[in-house]
């Protein structure tokens, strides 16, 4: 009785593990390796894989021999066709192919280099965006011996479909010592950035910029050229800016000034200490074609901190270089900040 007992118990394991392996995805590499797991996405050169025993991985793409899925997955082929399926083994597959079951229950037969995403964010696919943005506040209000006010707002908003990514953001900065202004300035711009490639775009910018201190009652900006994205991950961002602006300045009290320039900007953010911290570094700068000496350079650094999934601390360092400024005014603004944020 005992022994039968046993019997029945070890059955039912070996059915439950049966079932078990049979639902979980396989890649079989190229070595003869098996995993077994689950298939999460492919946007890149390597597919990341979900395993019991090692968390998410990542496992390079060109080392897959074939794969099974248990579930139907979102793919996209290099020539943009999407298709709905699960990845099935059959007995004539050849290395470095796949059978995909469609959900009509036809099979497509398929290489997997014409393979280009595995369940893709929506940006990736023709027809679809990611919407992300940010908005900090920071300020001060002291009352007594020191009667001062201070308020920061910045804010940046990012829309990302397959070819393109429409930027736009804005600054503003107020502070008063004893009802005296002691700083009145404020930013805002607009990018636009066409990708012909996967990591190489042409992109098109303009600002408007007022800051009262610094004389200017209005600097505009207008300018494109060409970027490339090194990284583009949740994770890490990287991108390179070169091209051509034009740039006018009206002043309060010195002659306006109109001119040609160079300008060039690295935009870049890493997500360090398994999230716990995302440091970022961003600059501008602009430098005349006619006189080196009107040069503008607007640089920040800083991390941010995450509170919850969408609320967040932030500490930066903000530099503001003008090589020709007014006279009576100095070359470089900087301001350490700290500041609330909210992030979707």
């Amino acid at each position: 009785m005992q022994v039968t007992a046993y019997a029945k118990a070890m059955v039912a394991a070996s059915l439950i593990g049966l079932s078990c392996h049979a639902a979980a995805d396989q890649l079989r590499l190229k070595n003869g390796d098996i995993l077994t797991g689950e298939v999460l996405k492919k946007e890149g050169d390597a597919v990341e894989f979900r395993t019991a025993y090692a968390g998410v991985i990542k496992v390079v793409w060109a080392e897959i021999a074939s794969l099974d899925s248990a579930k139907a997955l979102d793919i996209v082929l290099n020539d943009k066709e999407r298709v709905e399926g699960a990845f099935v083994s059959l007995d004539d597959v050849e290395d470095g192919r796949a059978w995909i079951k469609l959900e009509n229950e036809q099979y497509r037969d398929i290489e997997l280099a014409e393979l280009r995403y595995i369940n893709p964010s929506p940006e990736l696919v023709r027809g679809g965006y990611k919407w992300t943005g940010r908005i900090n506040v920071g300020g001060t209000w002291t009352q007594g011996n020191s009667e001062t006010q201070a308020l920061r707002l910045d804010t940046e908003t990012i829309i990302r479909t397959l070819q393109n990514r429409y930027t736009a953001g804005a600054i503003f900065n107020r502070a008063e010592d004893r009802g005296n202004s002691t700083q009145f300035n404020s930013r805002g711009y607009a990018k636009y950035d066409h990708f012909w490639s996967r990591r190489w775009y042409a992109y098109g910018v303009t600002s408007l910029e007022q800051d009262r201190f610094r004389d200017l009652q209005l600097l505009t900006t207008i300018g494109g050229g060409s970027g490339y994205q090194m990284y583009e991950s949740p994770n890490l961002n990287l991108s390179l800016e070169g091209g051509l602006a034009y740039v006018s300045e009206r002043h309060y009290t010195d002659p306006d000034k109109n001119y040609a320039a160079l300008r060039w900007a690295v935009k870049y953010d890493q997500k360090l200490l398994n999230g716990f911290t995302q440091f970022f570094h961003e600059h501008e700068a602009l430098m005349s074609l006619e006189d080196t000496r009107d040069m503008l350079i607007y640089a920040k650094t800083g991390f941010r901190f995450p509170l919850t999934e969408r609320l967040n601390a932030s500490t930066q360092w903000n530099v503001t270089w003008d090589g020709s400024p007014t006279p009576g005014r100095k070359e470089i603004d900087s301001t350490l900040l700290f500041s609330a944020g909210y992030a979707w």
